[in-house]
């Protein structure tokens, strides 16, 4: 099977998990609900009903409401979507999709002319292009007092820029992992700050994407698992500061195979190249070219463009347009799925056995 092909195939099975999660606390409710009322109602020989009537009855109930809240939209007319990260397949797919629901969205370029003017083609004319550096503070102030300027409020910013380095921890230079925390974590958080008074008038959101790296650790991606977690924790703090005054944050976590579509093969093999030669003579030889090529062959997976992000786009269409988005959506496959939840519920020793 081709590389390609593989890719593919792992991105079919990716499934959306938020109406599972949605519905899962309800279920854990009904049934202990259940519990308590028959046992008290049994005890005080009141009625004998049986447990499974009462947990149906709650089900019924409680996923009728859960549902209804659950499907309550916004109105999309006029609202006003900052978007980060257009220059990557990931933030361009996006920015169409935001634009085919109906959004007017501000589609932030890091350079890349040719994909802004084609992106401006190919989308109507609420998308607008802007200039937007993620790691410049300079930059953002830029785009913020220009969409002020435009627009009467920001209903969401969305923050997909990214610079995907990869290799193990020792291998990784401090420049190329500082470049990392720049754009993937300090721009995301620099950005989010720099709109928090405008969404606080409108109660607008902030979505940050991710990967599902930051709970699922991986070897030879070491500095995207530690920008994953930190961009994971930040969501989690902003969303406590922020409830007060109902700006909701949402945290997008990718598969590891969607994560890829911010990868060139090109770009890959060249960033593989310096890191060989950044590498010292003991760290060669310990390591050893063999060992070092089976490594970055192992990327090749992760470097392919991914026609089908559908995945992805329907959580961000749900975190931008339900009235009640969750918390985190994770558009992944069952495998990362399962592994996320051994690797958060279950003691790191099983873990280790299953998948280290």
């Amino acid at each position: 099977m081709k590389v390609g092909e593989r890719g593919k195939k792992e991105k079919e099975k990716e499934v959306q998990w938020d109406l599972i999660d949605r519905c899962l606390l309800p279920l854990i409710f009904s049934h202990a609900a259940a519990v308590i009322i028959t046992t008290f109602l049994n005890t005080l020989n009141i009625s004998q009903i049986s447990f499974f009537s009462v947990f149906f009855i709650l089900v019924f109930f409680t996923l009728l409401i859960t549902l209804s809240f659950h499907n309550l939209k916004v109105s999309y007319a006029g609202k006003c979507i900052v978007l980060s990260g257009c220059e990557n397949h990931i933030g361009y797919s996006i920015a169409k999709y935001l634009d085919d629901l109906g959004f007017t969205v501000y589609a932030g370029f890091n350079g890349n002319e040719k994909q802004k003017q084609k992106l401006k083609n190919e989308c109507s004319g609420r998308l607008n292009t802007l200039d937007l550096d993620i790691s410049s503070e300079e930059s953002i102030t830029v785009v913020l007092k220009n969409v002020q300027q435009l627009q009467t409020g920001v209903w969401a910013v969305v923050n997909a820029a990214s610079w995907s380095a990869f290799g193990e921890s020792e291998w990784v230079p401090t420049s190329v992992l500082k470049k990392t925390i720049d754009v993937n974590l300090l721009g995301a958080i620099a950005l989010s700050r720099s709109f928090l008074p405008v969404l606080r008038k409108t109660k607008g959101r902030i979505i940050n994407i991710t990967s599902i790296a930051g709970r699922i650790r991986s070897g030879i991606r070491s500095p995207l698992c530690i920008v994953s977690s930190g961009l994971q924790s930040f969501s989690d703090c902003l969303r406590l500061n922020m409830k007060r005054w109902g700006v909701d944050v949402v945290l997008i976590e990718t598969g590891m195979t969607t994560t890829g579509a911010w990868y060139e093969r090109n770009d890959m093999l060249n960033e593989a190249r310096k890191l060989w030669h950044s590498l010292n003579g003991d760290q060669r030889e310990v390591y050893n070219e063999k060992y070092f090529e089976c490594k970055i062959t192992s990327m090749n997976e992760y470097s392919n463009d991914q026609e089908d992000l559908s995945m992805l786009l329907k959580a961000v269409g749900d975190a931008v347009t339900r009235t009640f988005p969750l918390a985190r959506y994770t558009p992944v496959t069952r495998k990362e799925k399962l592994q996320a939840f051994v690797a958060e519920h279950l003691p790191h020793s099983v873990y280790s056995i299953m998948y280290e």
